[in-house]
């Protein structure tokens, strides 16, 4: 049986993504020449939320030197501001879908590479697959039912129809 050296894993962090990344896991334990190629199409949605002057965040202070890199919320100078702070909640971020796919191929001393990507996801993911010279693309189901998957289709069996190379669907 030919063994798969490239494999594409579409990641976002889901159930379906996180069964996809096992099975690159089983398929590349027993390869040295395989490589898990984690793509993620950006899909950050980011949400301003009102903070409550209340309970005030001080900055960290080392030797009288402001901390960089740590995330303060922004304050209100006046308490009888009308506009309330807000602060930016992100979801869906990308670097801790890197993070999460990180923390479960580092252990299996799987060569890895991650890579976000931009676009319909289906389109992106084998575009990516293509310029990669991937043998395989796994991805997982996306869940979508219904009308959703009716009218405008799973992103995994979009993959399945352009993709250059195999597509395995963990489900």
């Amino acid at each position: 049986m030919n063994q798969f050296n490239r494999i594409v894993v579409g990641y976002d962090d889901t159930e379906g993504s996180n069964k996809a990344l096992q099975l690159a896991v089983q398929m590349a334990k027993g390869n040295p020449e395989a490589h898990v190629l984690v793509a993620n199409v950006y899909d950050e949605k980011v949400e301003n939320v009102m903070t409550d002057n209340e309970k005030r965040v001080e900055p960290v202070r080392t030797n009288g030197y402001m901390l960089e890199g740590i995330q303060i919320p922004p304050m209100s100078i006046r308490h009888d501001d009308p506009n309330p702070p807000t602060h930016a909640i992100i979801s869906n971020s990308v670097d801790d879908a890197f993070y999460k796919a990180k923390q479960e191929l580092e252990p299996h001393n799987i060569q890895a590479k991650y890579d976000s990507l931009d676009g319909s996801p289906a389109e992106s993911i084998c575009d990516y697959a293509s310029a990669e010279g991937a043998d395989l693309i796994i991805v997982g189901n996306s869940g979508k039912g219904g009308l959703k998957r009716m009218f405008l289709g799973s992103v995994s069996s979009n993959i399945a129809k352009q993709a250059p190379c195999p597509v395995l669907i963990a489900k």
